[in-house]
């Protein structure tokens, strides 16, 4: 049978150094058809000129997009699905560029996704690069108010976290997606921008049918810091507002959505303002403020801030 093509998508905004160890990590892989889409996001530095500059010592095949201005995480990926589609290519897999991967990370999404025609989506085991035997991402669950619940997350990695496992959600940070789950339900939605995206992905394809797993045969390294990402003011802007649409997108009512807004969102920034506990934290509660605001008035896509 001949082995199913995929198009690894990787999207790089003002960090070439990522970018190039992640791109050195994959001319390591063992999977014999793959292919790279590398678009730059509008990046502001001297990402294009280094990226350029490598990819001819590559051993396998790059295509180089630049996108004029940076579209967020979910439309610059969608620039590059879009052109993986045109190739025919059999799966996509977004990669985030700050990530490195094991040579064999792509067979085992690969084998279970073609093991059942009704599998749309599969994800890896994805442990911290500065911690490599701590678990980043494990697959995920979502919560009736809509919060995603990551699995695994901060844990050492345990027996436990070494079987196959159903889940709502696998993270972003790497995917891979059948062709037809893509033409069935669509690309990303733009108007997250950014986070909360694959989740309304994952949902989506369940809701066409098709169910999402986690696969720890499959093994990456993420370079990220949690905490520092929680104390981010856009952070917590774009996970305020983009879990409410994420609501909305899941059919919950307006006055659902309110009513959410008040248990959930008003009660945290009370518990901010009130508890000693949360001082750390305190200064980011007018970004859950405006991400409500801007939820209400219907503004999506890039932030306006």
């Amino acid at each position: 049978m001949k082995t199913p093509q995929v198009s690894i998508i990787i999207l790089n905004w003002n960090n070439p150094d990522y970018t190039i160890n992640c791109l050195h990590s994959l001319g390591k892989l063992t999977y014999p058809n793959y292919d790279v889409i590398l678009l730059d996001n509008g990046s502001e530095d001297d990402s294009v000129q280094k990226l350029q500059a490598i990819l001819l010592g590559l051993n396998y095949p790059v295509e180089f997009i630049t996108n004029s201005r940076n579209l967020g995480f979910a439309e610059g990926n969608n620039v590059g699905i879009r052109h993986a589609l045109e190739r025919n290519a059999d799966y996509v897999l977004l990669l985030n560029n700050d990530t490195e991967v094991a040579s064999d990370f792509i067979e085992p999404l690969v084998q279970m996704a073609q093991s059942d025609y009704r599998i749309g989506i599969t994800g890896p085991k994805i442990y911290y690069f500065d911690s490599p035997t701590r678990i980043w991402s494990a697959g995920g669950l979502i919560t009736e108010s809509g919060w995603t619940q990551q699995l695994g997350v901060n844990a050492v990695d345990s027996p436990e976290y070494d079987y196959l496992k159903r889940v709502d959600y696998v993270s972003g940070c790497a995917m891979l997606v059948k062709r037809e789950v893509i033409e069935k339900i669509g690309m990303l939605d733009p108007r997250f921008f950014a986070y909360y995206e694959e989740t309304d992905w994952c949902a989506r394809a369940a809701k066409a049918g098709y169910s999402i797993w986690y696969v720890p045969q499959s093994i990456i390294w993420h370079k990220i810091s949690l905490e520092a990402r929680e104390q981010s003011p856009l952070y917590i802007y774009l996970m305020t507002r983009n879990r409410l649409l994420f609501l909305r997108n899941r059919g919950a009512s307006n006055l659902r959505v309110l009513l959410n807004m008040v248990l959930v969102d008003l009660r945290t920034i009370v518990a901010w303002t009130i508890w000693k506990r949360y001082q750390s934290v305190r200064p980011l509660r007018q970004w859950r403020l405006i991400g409500m605001w801007h939820f209400l008035q219907g503004k999506f896509g890039e932030p306006d801030l």
